[in-house]
């Protein structure tokens, strides 16, 4: 008590009464007649207003008795340190400028949000979709539980709505598809597409058909397959998305017609600028806001497909990526994403360089792929483009094309990625498969491209990396936007690689491509 008198009345407090024991302030009354603070409290309007005055001060002591031990407490307590577990985003962190703890925080509070019971994610489900879920959810979830996924953030998957309401058929849609799968099965065993035709039969995955991807995915899909019900479906073996989309809402096919759709998966025309021209929504604005302007003539793909091969019928087909609205392919997890999977980048040792010890510049090494080549037309491609760019702004960029075609020009290791602040994932034939690996690595990536992937509802513009326009017409504006703001590029960097690596993990990809299945 000493030390908290000495606080609120100064050094010396011999001679001043922790409370007064008497106070006469008023009329002539004779102070031994007020010998006792009992009889004052009855003894008239003076009194009283000693009674008030000694209350108040008695009250006013004991709060600041009171205050003053709450701060000694506080003080003497270690500062609270976040919990990873928690669910609250308002989490006061020890150093509010901490871009890690807020990236980590972020991931915290997505992860804690998610479905905890089978009756709760199935009513997530239903109100999200609208529709029932499928066979075998109850099995999916206690998957998804045990691998830590996601359970409710599956919006990609629901853009697959249409193929549940388009009525192309007067028999039921589901019979409808049925009978086209198996038409293109027939056509494929005598015209090979790169396309696989998938079975899973009793729990077991079969695929038929040559792809690329063919020796991993039956490894992909045998990770899951055990609760899926009996099915097949289609699996583009292409980087290339396939299918269009642009038919009427009231069409109607017969069987004669029916048995012949297929045949337009190998419609290729070279090269393919005009054939888009001309297809309902596959003029791609080249910016989200001001006056449209196309993006056409940016994207390789576009201007000069490398493998034409196209249907504009209704096809359920499962691709890599897309462009909408131009194309309405299903989007699955392919292998590069995959850290176990023989496609993804690797990197021979973690970054071990400090973020304030690299250089602030943009650093690209790649390929020359981007569509075919015609003439000059690949002065338009993105990657031949970013080339040019670069001797104009060499204190914003290192980049270098290291192979043409088959021909190798140079080649560093990739760890040399770590030296810079900055990575350039930019579009070549259709998406780039490094993105995720480049997240991962700890940069900060500058992303251009016109193709969605699975992860796009995970992964954002703007929160979790840079986004640059087709042409590259802004590049150089928003390196320079972050070296102006170290602490919000920095935030943007953390965010992105704690997502791809604790969200968007192996276990995550099997999750939603057995949802999506």
């Amino acid at each position: 008590m000493d030390t908290v008198k000495h606080i609120f009345r100064g050094v010396d407090d011999s001679t001043i009464p922790l409370m007064p024991v008497h106070e006469f302030t008023h009329g002539s009354r004779d102070p031994e007649e007020d010998s006792s603070p009992y009889y004052t409290a009855f003894s008239g309007r003076h009194g009283r207003q000693s009674l008030r005055r000694r209350c108040l001060v008695v009250l006013t002591a004991a709060l600041v008795v009171a205050s003053t031990i709450l701060v000694l407490i506080l003080r003497a307590r270690p500062p609270a340190v976040p919990s990873s577990s928690t669910n609250d985003t308002t989490t006061t962190l020890r150093d509010p400028d901490d871009a890690a703890s807020r990236a980590r925080l972020d991931v915290d509070a997505l992860l804690a949000a998610q479905s905890s019971t089978l009756p709760e994610a199935s009513a997530r489900y239903t109100l999200r979709n609208q529709r029932a879920t499928p066979p075998h959810y109850d099995r999916w979830f206690k998957f998804a539980q045990e691998k830590k996924c996601l359970v409710d953030n599956y919006d990609q998957i629901r853009r697959v709505q249409p193929f549940y309401h388009w009525q192309l058929a007067e028999r039921d849609p589901q019979e409808y598809f049925r009978a086209m799968i198996e038409r293109a099965s027939t056509h494929l065993d005598a015209h090979p597409a790169e396309i696989a035709v998938v079975e899973i039969k009793d729990g077991n995955a079969y695929l038929k058909g040559e792809t690329a991807y063919g020796s991993s995915w039956p490894g992909t899909l045998g990770r899951f397959s055990q609760f899926l019900p009996n099915m097949t479906f289609l699996l583009n073996g292409r980087d290339e998305p396939s299918r269009g989309l642009q038919l009427s809402r009231t069409q109607r096919l017969n069987d004669r017609a029916l048995a012949k759709r297929f045949q337009a998966l190998h419609f290729s025309p070279r090269p393919t600028v005009e054939f888009f021209q001309h297809q309902s929504g596959c003029i791609i604005p080249k910016a989200a806001d001001g006056f449209v302007e196309s993006a056409n003539d940016a994207s390789g793909f576009l201007l000069a497909t490398a493998k034409p091969g196209f249907s504009t019928d209704f096809y359920p087909m499962l691709s890599m990526s897309k462009i909408s609205p131009c194309f309405s392919d299903i989007l699955f997890p392919i292998e590069y994403p995959y850290t176990r999977s023989w496609w993804y980048g690797r990197y021979a040792y973690p970054d071990d360089i400090g973020w304030e010890d690299k250089i602030s510049k943009v650093y690209w090494r790649g390929m020359s792929n981007g569509g075919m080549i015609i003439g000059q037309n690949y002065h338009l491609f993105a990657r031949f483009k970013l080339v040019d760019i670069c001797p104009e702004h060499p204190d914003l960029m290192d980049v270098a094309i290291t192979r043409f075609a088959e021909t190798l020009l140079r080649r560093g290791p990739r760890e040399d990625l770590y030296k810079y602040k900055y990575a350039m994932n930019v579009d070549g034939t259709t998406f780039s498969g490094r993105f995720l690996g480049l997240l991962r690595s700890g940069s900060l990536v500058f992303k251009s491209t016109l193709f969605e992937e699975y992860f796009n509802d995970w992964l954002r513009p703007f929160e979790h990396y840079i986004p640059v326009k087709a042409d590259l017409s802004d590049l150089v504006q928003q390196i320079r936007w972050a070296n102006d703001n170290p602490a919000e590029a920095r935030l943007i960097q953390q965010r992105g690689m704690e997502v791809a690596k604790r969200v968007v993990t192996d276990d995550q990809n099997d999750c939603y491509f057995s949802l999506l299945c």
